[in-house]
């Protein structure tokens, strides 16, 4: 049997024990509270690390977005400088253009009468020339007045054709040609071969071969040439068509007058 003694003891230990214990939990307690803090120290720490970690890359992307900013901003101002210089070329082109409009009217007052003038001359000239090709000739002449005429055609294309109508009949003055034509004769119409040299000379053959003549300017009629020029005629006709090598012929060239 425990007698009282040992009941004591025993009541005592296990007193000690439990304040041991205690004291024990005591001294824990204040521990896991400081590990407790520095845990949520360390989370608080990442999550101000994240924030700092995401302001950086918006500072990053902010400033990469200024800095593109800029360059467009520049771009822009290139731009928009090199408009300006266009703009003021257009406006200086405008103001040429207008210039010239305000001087068409003035120009054009002064253009159409010289036109006319123009087409006056060169029909006078056509009647008084070589009866060559005549009929051409008159025809290209009224082409020109009926022109002058049309309001569908410009003042430029009129002028353009006329200097054409000028140097054809210069070009006639350079060449020598041979073509078909009717001529009237004291028997009637007849089909010839005419043979032009420049200005100088017009003259005649029949088809037949059998007799020639010439235009005189003085009488203003085609006049009968004597046979020994009927030759030299047929050779000038095939080297005007280039059908012989060119050769010295004897023809009637009438003589200069002086200028009056």
């Amino acid at each position: 049997m425990l007698n009282r003694n040992n009941i004591s003891l025993t009541r005592a230990a296990f007193s000690g024990m439990i304040a041991l214990f205690l004291a024990g939990g005591a001294f824990a307690n204040p521990v896991d509270q400081s590990i407790a803090i520095e845990k949520q120290v360390t989370a608080a720490s990442a999550k101000s690390q994240q924030k700092v970690d995401r302001f950086a890359e918006k500072t990053l992307e902010l400033s990469a977005e200024y800095k593109n900013t800029l360059r467009i901003i520049e771009s822009l101002k290139i731009y928009n400088n090199s408009l300006e210089n266009i703009i003021a070329s257009q406006e200086k082109e405008m103001l040429s253009i207008q210039n010239q409009m305000d001087t068409i009217d003035t120009t054009e007052r002064g253009v159409i009468p010289l036109m006319n003038e123009m087409i006056a001359s060169l029909d006078k000239f056509v009647q008084l020339d070589l009866p060559f090709k005549a009929e051409e000739r008159k025809n290209r002449v009224e082409a020109l007045k009926n022109n002058m005429l049309r309001a569908d055609i410009s003042n430029s294309e009129k002028y353009r054709k006329i200097l054409e109508a000028y140097q054809t009949e210069i070009s006639y003055g350079e060449s020598i040609d041979s073509y078909k034509d009717k001529i009237q004769t004291s028997a009637g119409e007849k089909q010839v071969d005419f043979l032009r040299f420049g200005r100088v000379l017009l003259v005649y053959l029949t088809l037949d071969g059998q007799n020639a003549g010439y235009y005189n300017p003085d009488s203003g009629q085609f006049e009968a040439l004597d046979n020994e020029y009927i030759r030299s005629i047929e050779v000038a006709i095939k080297m005007a068509n280039k059908q012989a090598a060119p050769e010295l012929i004897k023809l009637p060239v009438p003589a200069a007058k002086g200028a009056n």
